[in-house]
């Protein structure tokens, strides 16, 4: 092979290796942006949906603090605060000791002389405990009436006396169930524990319900710390007791007793 032909031979080689170097060069850069666009593609998919997100909502109580909250319907009410609106009712309404907190010295209990009740002739048939007819205000109106009259008809007398005391032992309350829109059912299952003369139990009498709550309208916060704030008149304590009982924005409308077969 003359000196000629080999020039041209290393020429050509050489321009072939030139060109895949740039080829390989090109797909290198082609891969970075590729890499590149999809890292600012998922970085903007990121800003938009944090973009998206509702801002956290702050609340200030009336003590000046502030706290999150989440928004929902106004009908909507969460799981945690349906069953601890139930638990609080239950515990006051069954619990009865004949005797009640002392609203002007905290810590201090004083006699429960009870609550009369009137049938719906307006004649007297019996009283409840201070308690029971608090509780009662966070129920639907008639059936606050005629639950009230039932416990009356119901309680021992001698709960006024201190000789009976009845505690309220909750066993489970379901995970509620929705009905109907602002409505839902829960499961109580429970007991209650009579004792006689402060000793040990005397009867254990099982209390086993479907509960019906809805959701309604909270009380004005303004109003209520308004009512904290006048003086301690019987209108003013009645309209705050009522605001403290409804201030979950939940009431009862039904309470029905089931048989032990349907627990299975």
């Amino acid at each position: 092979m003359s000196l000629l032909e080999k020039a041209k031979l290393r020429g050509t080689s050489d321009s072939v290796s030139v060109k895949d170097a740039y080829g390989k060069l090109v797909i290198v850069c082609l891969a970075g942006t590729g890499l590149t666009l999809i890292f600012n593609f998922g970085l903007l998919l990121g800003i938009f949906q944090v973009a998206s997100k509702q801002p956290p909502t702050l609340v200030q109580l009336s003590n000046g603090d502030s706290i999150n909250v989440i928004p929902i319907d106004s009908t909507e009410r969460t799981d945690q605060g349906i069953l601890t609106f139930l638990n609080d009712i239950f515990t006051l309404t069954f619990t009865w000791s004949g005797t009640m907190p002392d609203p002007k010295n905290p810590g201090q209990f004083l006699v429960d002389s009870g609550v009369d009740i009137n049938g719906e002739d307006g004649q007297r048939i019996g009283k409840v405990p201070t308690t029971v007819w608090s509780a009662s205000l966070g129920m639907e109106l008639n059936f606050r009436n005629a639950f009230l009259r039932q416990i009356a008809e119901l309680i021992p007398q001698s709960v006024f006396t201190q000789k009976t005391q009845v505690a309220f032992v909750p066993v489970s309350f379901s995970t509620p169930k929705q009905v109907s829109p602002g409505r839902w059912k829960v499961r109580l299952i429970s007991n209650l524990l009579f004792f006689k003369d402060l000793r040990q139990v005397s009867e254990v009498v099982p209390y086993n319900v479907d509960i019906y709550v809805r959701s309604v309208v909270p009380p004005n916060p303004v109003l209520v710390n308004q009512l904290s704030d006048q003086s301690k008149s019987s209108s003013a304590t009645l309209a705050q007791q009522v605001a403290e009982i409804r201030q979950a924005a939940l009431e009862i409308d039904s309470i029905v007793p089931y048989r032990r077969e349907d627990l299975k």
